[in-house]
């Protein structure tokens, strides 16, 4: 935060001559959205703090749901209710459904197709990403695999008998599903004759998703000042950049290698190909124009994206339920009553785990999986509210500070998962982009695609770690001590990662999977 605060006093002295634009000049004439006075050259950057999505709440309690931001010379505007989030991403979706120009992705994964504007050649990629990832048929198809690894996941926890870093355990389960349905590799073997060149080959992929995610949260300034020469680097951001880059292209060739010498020397059937599989015959049967940079953005998005997400969600879902022991109690009465103790947690039991699913909802409330959702931008000027719009007008959707919105939700900084249960306001809301008060994977033609696979990976594990497990909190640390720091990052981390101590609470063969 500091050299970022000592390269924005550098731009304000270095454009003193310049601190007005015409275009500023001619926005004053418009009906632009209430908003904070910005200063000269910054705008109102220096009231971002660490965390923009809190901040930027903080700002909408005085300037409405509605609301307009100058950041450097970038016109923004910010929703921040239900009814702002459906103007947008619904009404208007067509319109807000370009990305603005980012830094950190042109510089490290310039073709992700989540950062670029929606094209033939991205809908092309998204329609393979869901055919071959998240289609019911897939998750079908895959549901062998998903069983597979919880199994492992059960018996690695059940042999430890002290203190465990819970999202280590986690992020084991999701990156050896995904890894598994991407490249038919399992990265990870969590002790048993472990492959330890996959190992560190998977280690190393997860050092890359962590420093990505922790520099592309920052402000870069030259995302937000179009004057900065791209040569300098005020913020040092730049350089990391390339690092990651450099890396990511290393893991990814690596992969691609094996994965082809692999097929070279056992071939397939149709129904065992994997998704790099698929992406790979692209480059050269498809009509269009697919290249290595593309399957690379594409293969970062599922890896990265998928893992993350899902084990920042059951990490603070299950930080939660041990803060909250009336919670934990009706969980495991819940669990007890439709799945038993002679068996373990299944897909297809979730569909009657009605609490469950309000403690996951409940969870993606309060603890956004993205506290901002991805950026849009206006392709052309429009209206809301009343409000004027300009062209290339940045949109953000404070969903974190909807999902605490005291105008939408009773009590809302309290973790209440019977808020969702039948009878009560929001018995029927569901995340499926279509309730616009709980939007944690978006909405419209830029939702997130992996929605089902999350949503499928965090019921499933959320009810097995509760299910198979009495779990308490070390040192004799009472529940209401619990850290609930948010961290930072693209995806909202606990600042602290949670600590606990399971004890099995099933039979032993239940564990030996």
């Amino acid at each position: 935060m500091a050299s970022t605060s000592a390269a924005l006093l550098l731009v304000a002295v270095a454009l003193l001559v310049v601190h007005v634009s015409r275009k500023l000049f001619k926005q004053h004439k418009l009906n632009l959205p209430p908003g904070p006075t910005p200063l000269p050259i910054i705008g109102s950057l220096h009231l971002l703090g660490t965390h923009p999505h809190q901040s930027l709440a903080g700002l909408a309690q005085k300037y409405g749901p509605v609301m307009s931001i100058q950041l450097g010379q970038k016109s923004c505007v910010v929703a921040t209710s239900p009814e702002a989030a459906q103007e947008f991403l619904k009404l208007q979706d067509a319109n807000f459904s370009s990305r603005p120009h980012l830094r950190s992705a042109e510089l490290i994964v310039p073709q992700d197709i989540v950062f670029q504007d929606i094209t033939p050649v991205t809908s092309h990629l998204r329609k393979i990403l869901v055919r071959e990832l998240t289609s019911a048929k897939r998750l079908e198809a895959s549901k062998y695999i998903r069983t597979e690894e919880l199994a492992h996941m059960l018996r690695s926890i059940s042999k430890e008998t002290g203190p465990i870093q819970v999202k280590t355990f986690f992020y084991r389960m999701s990156s050896n599903i995904l890894t598994r349905m991407v490249l038919n590799k399992r990265f990870i073997c969590q002790g048993q004759g472990d492959d330890h060149h996959a190992a560190s080959e998977m280690q190393e992929f997860m050092e890359i998703i962590e420093e990505a995610n922790s520099c592309m949260a920052a402000v870069h300034l030259k995302d937000v000042f179009n004057f900065i020469p791209k040569w300098l680097d005020l913020q040092g951001l730049d350089t990391r950049f390339r690092k990651i880059k450099a890396r990511l292209d290393k893991f990814h060739m690596n992969m691609v290698n094996q994965h082809r010498e692999e097929r070279r020397t056992n071939p397939i059937s149709e129904e065992q190909k994997t998704f790099l599989d698929v992406m790979l015959e692209q480059l050269d049967n498809s009509n269009f124009e697919i290249t290595e940079e593309l399957i690379q953005g594409a293969i970062w998005n599922t890896l990265s994206a998928g893992t993350d997400t899902t084990m920042v969600t059951v990490e603070w879902a299950m930080a939660e339920v041990l803060r909250c022991p009336s919670v934990m109690k009706e969980a495991r009465s819940e669990l007890d009553r439709v799945v038993g103790l002679t068996r373990t947690v299944q897909e297809s039991d979730i569909p009657d785990l009605k609490y469950i699913q309000a403690i996951v909802k409940e969870t993606m409330r309060l603890h956004s999986i993205v506290p901002l959702l991805v950026p849009r931008q206006s392709i052309h000027a429009t209206k809301a509210f009343g409000f004027d719009i300009p062209a290339k007008t940045r949109l953000f959707v404070n969903w974190w500070g909807i999902g605490r919105d005291p105008q939408v939700w009773e009590n809302p900084l309290e973790f209440v998962p019977e808020r969702f249960l039948n009878g009560a306001p929001h018995a029927k809301t569901e995340f499926n982009g279509r309730h616009f008060e709980l939007i944690p994977f978006g909405s419209g033609r830029r939702q997130c695609l992996g929605m089902s696979f999350a949503a499928l990976a965090v019921h499933t594990q959320v009810a097995n770690f509760l299910h198979a497990f009495e779990w308490s909190l070390p040192d004799g640390l009472s529940p209401d001590m619990l850290d609930m720091t948010e961290g930072t990052g693209l995806a909202m981390p606990m600042q602290n990662p949670l600590v606990a101590i399971a004890k099995p609470r099933l039979p032993p063969h239940l564990y030996e999977g």
